[in-house]
């Protein structure tokens, strides 16, 4: 619909996101009518996992939306291809369901939930975007069942149209019918399913293949995809992605009471001292008789192969009893079950000191934006957890170079701190400086610091969860 620019509110002296609707569709009755409700609708909600708008105007016929600047990823781009972990998936789902239940608590169902219109910030702080296709219905008339809901005002619906992103779609959405909050139920879904398993729950090599798979198809289980996952979670997800709407989780509250359930199990490591218990289908009526016709042979094989090679022992006189034998013991020769490890998310706090050391060496004549390349030189610990080990990666770079000085003895380069690598698998940002500047914290380069083996002091810059193992 358009695109998104960083910029900086002077008054202030912010970062804000500013998304512009193209030249093509501000022309569009429609699409500005769904633009300015976009900003109608996510403005309508004050929650922490929710993006702020703080502002949306027309100048010379374009449309502007200004809303907060997140700075982080999306959780597509967050999202490896086996999966996340589980404690992980927890985090971001339970916030995923809050936001939502907040939405359908005002009347807004998203309709277009998925992984690309989720923002992850680097403290693990989640933030619901892009309203664009919201839907206003009216609860009044009770629970937000298909009975109840009644369309309010929905200036981009159109009768039987199918608007939102295929894979994501619920049944009653791909087929253009009535919907309501529990569409956003089985897209949440979908999205828990491609956080846990690294795929996507609904594919296809078209769009008309993918929503055929969406009404039709049962999803591959999760246990085959990601077999540390939890039976209990994996149940969770069955529920959502049921076809038949009265059969799903009837809001997202009773989402968001499960999945905190399970997330407060899942840190005491509960939840994976379990055997994962997964459901087998009990044979068929006609499946018996043929089970019971390859037990019968194989009894009356095994009957004859002991009848032909019995022992033939000597009969023992009954005056001098034999005394019983000990049993054998019998050890089992199968590998005992691997344990899942426990993990836990750990909160690394703003400006926890790291120190690092330059791993090679500062040329003279460096530029701006030549890399610089570090390590750690010591553990970092938090709540008794290890979370950055001594030896660990970390990088930044140069922001005012040699150019027009003569290094060393005319002014210093400059220097920032970007990222830091952890033990829980994933990278922090990191900065130079122990309080947050405006803009890119640079630092002057010591004149004692350009050799291999330096020390230099680094922090993080916001807080962070990380995974580890306990």
């Amino acid at each position: 619909m358009g695109e998104v620019y960083k910029a900086l509110d002077t008054r202030l002296n912010r970062f804000v996101a500013i998304k512009v609707l193209s030249a093509e569709m501000s022309g569009d009755s429609e699409y500005r009518r769904r633009f300015i409700n976009e900003a109608q609708a996510a403005s309508a909600l004050n929650h922490p996992n929710i993006i702020t708008v703080y502002d949306v105007f027309e100048d010379a016929g374009t449309q502007y939306m200004v809303v907060e600047f997140v700075p982080g990823k999306t959780l597509l781009e967050l999202i490896p291809q086996q999966g996340l972990p589980v404690p992980e998936a927890l985090l971001y789902a339970t916030q995923i369901a809050d936001a939502l239940s907040a939405a359908h608590a005002a009347g807004i169902v998203h309709r277009d939930l998925k992984p690309a219109n989720v923002m992850v910030n680097n403290g693990g702080l989640l933030k619901l975007l892009d309203f664009g296709l919201a839907k206003l219905v009216d609860w009044s008339l009770g629970e937000n069942t298909g009975n109840t809901a009644t369309l309010i005002h929905s200036p981009m619906t159109v009768g039987g149209a199918i608007m939102g992103t295929a894979s994501y779609m619920s049944p009653e959405q791909a087929t253009g019918a009535r919907l309501d909050a529990r569409s956003d139920v089985f897209s949440f879904g979908s999205v828990l399913y491609e956080m846990l398993t690294g795929r996507r729950a609904f594919e296809g090599t078209s769009t008309i293949a993918i929503l055929s798979a969406v009404l039709r198809d049962e999803i591959r289980p999760i246990g085959e995809l990601a077999p540390a996952v939890p039976a209990a979670l994996e149940q969770v997800v069955v529920r959502c992605l049921k076809k038949d709407p009265d059969q799903r989780f009837q809001s997202m509250r009773e989402v968001s009471a499960a999945l905190m359930a399970l997330r407060r199990i899942s840190d005491s490591g509960v939840l994976y001292s379990q055997p994962t218990v997964r459901t087998i289908a009990p044979p068929t009526s006609r499946t018996l008789p043929a089970i019971a016709l390859l037990l019968l042979a194989a009894a009356a094989i095994g009957g004859g192969f002991w009848w032909t090679n019995r022992p033939r022992s000597a009969a023992i006189p009954v005056t001098k009893m034999a005394s019983r034998p000990e049993p054998p013991t019998i050890s089992s020769s199968a590998p005992a079950p691997t344990p899942v490890p426990v993990t836990v998310p750990i909160v690394v706090p703003d400006g926890t000191v790291i120190r690092l050391t330059l791993d090679r060496d500062i040329p003279s004549d460096t530029k701006p934006g030549d890399p610089l390349h570090f390590k750690v030189a010591q553990d970092v610990v938090v709540d008794d957890m290890l979370v950055i080990s001594k030896g660990a990666a970390a990088n930044g770079a140069i922001v005012d170079g040699a150019k027009k000085r003569i290094f060393p003895f005319g002014g210093k380069p400059t220097y920032r701190l970007e990222r830091v690598a952890t033990i829980g698998s994933r990278t922090i940002t990191i900065r130079a400086t122990p309080v947050k500047k405006h803009g890119d914290a640079k630092v002057p380069i010591p004149r004692s610091g350009r050799d291999a083996g330096a020390e230099y002091p680094a922090y993080t810059d916001g807080p962070h969860t990380i995974v580890v193992k306990k």
